[in-house]
């Protein structure tokens, strides 16, 4: 009987010492941390998305369109060639992007509205001087391998000044071209021969400067 009650309690005894390492450290230690983990991701998965910072610099206009953001800008650019400033505010989305420049009239007179739209494999560039608009549309093809001039304001490839900001509320629709301008299309125009600055008119044709 005293067998019996001794190995009754040596029993007991390695019950609760199990008891004991299962439920405490480390085990406990494990579960622990475990629930603080799980505690920490809940915390993170509330929290708001970080914003896209702003960004500052030298780069190419280029450079800017393909980062694959949504972004506003402002541009300077300084035109060595004609020896003056360029100034205007550049929106880039999804590889779109839109441009609208103040420059140099061509009788160095005054300012004139320039704009540029690319939007999928096409760009438009469109000016407004003395009231008249006048565009033309190319295929971005012809601008790779420097077929065409295309007469943009700004050179996709020239260094400019950028002070970005995140676009928050996208609007694609300034990436869509006046409906009040006659658009070249510089790819028919070389095919017929015909060289850019021709305008079509009802009863004549009319080739202005740029």
């Amino acid at each position: 009987m005293r067998n019996v009650l001794i190995l009754g309690l040596v029993a007991v005894g390695i019950a609760g010492f199990g008891y004991f390492a299962l439920f405490s450290t480390p085990a406990q230690h494990m579960a622990e941390e475990a629930k603080e983990s799980a505690d920490e991701l809940s915390a993170e998965s509330t929290k708001t998305p970080a914003v896209a910072e702003p960004r500052e610099g030298t780069g190419t206009l280029e450079y800017l369109r393909l980062l694959g953001e949504d972004l506003e800008c402002v541009i300077l650019y300084e035109d060595t060639e004609r020896q003056h400033t360029v100034e205007g505010t550049y929106f880039v989305s999804a590889g779109s992007m839109r441009g609208d420049f103040l420059t140099e009239s061509p009788d160095l007179t005054g300012k004139v509205l320039s704009s540029m739209i690319i939007d999928g494999q096409d760009m438009y560039v469109w000016s407004d001087i003395e009231g008249q608009l006048y565009g033309m549309k190319v295929d971005l093809s012809l601008t790779a391998n420097g077929a065409v001039d295309t007469h943009e304001p700004v050179a996709l490839d020239k260094a400019v000044r950028y002070d970005c900001k995140p676009w928050p509320n996208v609007d694609r629709t300034v990436f869509t071209p006046p409906a009040t301008v006659m658009f070249q299309d510089m790819s028919t125009l070389m095919q017929s021969g015909m060289e850019y600055g021709t305008v079509y008119d009802r009863e004549t044709m009319m080739a202005p400067e740029f």
